[in-house]
């Protein structure tokens, strides 16, 4: 907007100068008219001898208006401006203005981008090819659109420029709509919270992170509206984000995502949760803010997919599945696999952290524990199973 503000006042001036021009042209041929004419007869004597003087001067008044300027028909309102001698450049920055600006707005308001879909834990490659597909679309119209109207030529690299700030990732039927001064704070806002966060560590983290994410909720408040703040929460909020990437590959539908960031975003918000030191107090209000997050999880998704998800980002568990599918070991000792993994991985943890034993009794230990496990497992799923195992464990 403010592009075309100073635009049209460009063309303004020039319309004022043209004018101005007209008159003195006007006033020019009047004075060599008035020099060629017969003359005039004398003055009158007017009351007591004196003398009155009569002028026939004729003023003109010359008005434009941008109405009778403007047209709808972008070719008319080309031939308008040249007719009134309007500069070349000033005629094409100013079609540039009255393209660009339908295009951005179809831009962010008639693709669907995978940000849109905020309760999708992992993009969907096919809105992500459509959305690629119909900006090539309308990025080959633009251009074909201009280069009729202002000719090859007329493209600069500022143009490039321009048109990528011109277009915000801000999308969608609520957020693309919103005015590019609004567009711009968000951004400025969440840049600043950004440089907030960066550099945050122990003690201060627990703080500093926190107050980040709030200042950047206070903010917003001030720009959006509520309906438009919880759909800029839902795509681009820290907490949002978090609880997409803890729920990856989990099949939500938008109402189950909602009310489930509506409960655990008040949790995530806390400073204790995002706490790395050693008070024993604090330590034990961050577990007990785990506890409830994790309790919000599982009542969402269900027990049975809770703890699929739980499993699948155990590392233990994902090794264990890819060496039992690697030697060909029925999926039936998966479960006890992973159990008898999960008690060597404890022992192994208590031995090296023992500090009453010394290095040799440790190694000693460490591989007795090994051999341990190697029997459950040999005994569990047979010799010949067993060895496919132990040749996967000894591969670099």
């Amino acid at each position: 907007m403010r592009l075309r503000f100073w635009l049209i006042a460009s063309a303004g001036l020039n319309l004022i100068l043209a004018a101005v021009l007209i008159l003195v042209a006007a006033g020019h041929s009047s004075r060599n008219q008035e020099t060629h004419a017969a003359p005039a007869p004398a003055p009158a004597p007017g009351p007591e001898g004196t003398t009155e003087i009569k002028t026939n001067s004729v003023v003109r008044y010359l008005n434009f208006t941008w109405d009778q300027i403007e047209s709808t028909n972008l070719g008319a309102y080309i031939t308008n401006l040249k007719a009134l001698g309007c500069p070349k450049a000033t005629i094409r920055d100013i079609i540039l203005a009255e393209v660009n600006q339908p295009f951005a707005h179809r831009r962010v308001t008639d693709i669907v981008t995978p940000d849109q879909e905020w309760w999708k834990t992992e993009p969907d490659p096919a809105v992500a090819r459509a959305a690629s597909t119909k900006l090539r679309e309308l990025e080959a119209e633009r251009r074909a659109r201009l280069t009729a109207l202002l000719g090859p030529d007329w493209e600069t690299e500022t143009d490039v420029d321009a048109w990528v700030e011109s277009n915000y990732g801000l999308t969608g039927p609520r957020l693309g709509t919103l005015p590019p001064e609004t567009k711009r704070a968000l951004y400025d806002i969440a840049a600043g919270r950004q440089a907030d966060m960066a550099g945050q560590t122990s003690r201060g983290r627990r703080g500093g992170m926190t107050n980040a994410l709030q200042s950047e909720r206070e903010r917003l408040k001030v720009w959006l509206t509520p309906l438009a703040l919880n759909e800029y929460l839902l795509r681009y909020s820290q907490s949002a984000a978090a609880l997409r990437a803890d729920t990856r590959g989990v099949n939500f539908q938008p109402e189950q995502f909602q009310n489930l960031f509506a409960t655990v975003d008040p949790i995530l918000l806390q400073p204790d949760y995002y706490y790395q030191g050693s008070d024993a107090g604090l330590l034990d209000h961050q577990r007990a803010l785990q506890t409830k997050y994790e309790a919000a999880l599982q009542q969402s998704l269900g027990s049975d997919t809770y703890h699929a998800l739980r499993l699948n980002q155990d590392a233990l568990y994902v090794s264990t599945t890819a060496a039992v599918r690697q030697a060909a070991i029925p999926e039936k000792y998966l479960t006890k696999l992973y159990q008898v993994n999960v008690a060597t991985q404890a022992e192994l943890d208590r031995i090296r952290n023992d500090k009453t034993l010394t290095a040799e009794e440790k190694i000693t230990a460490l591989s007795t524990t090994r051999t341990e496990q190697q029997k459950a497992i040999q005994q569990l799923v047979g010799a010949e199973a067993f060895q496919r195992w132990l040749q996967i464990q000894t591969q670099p």
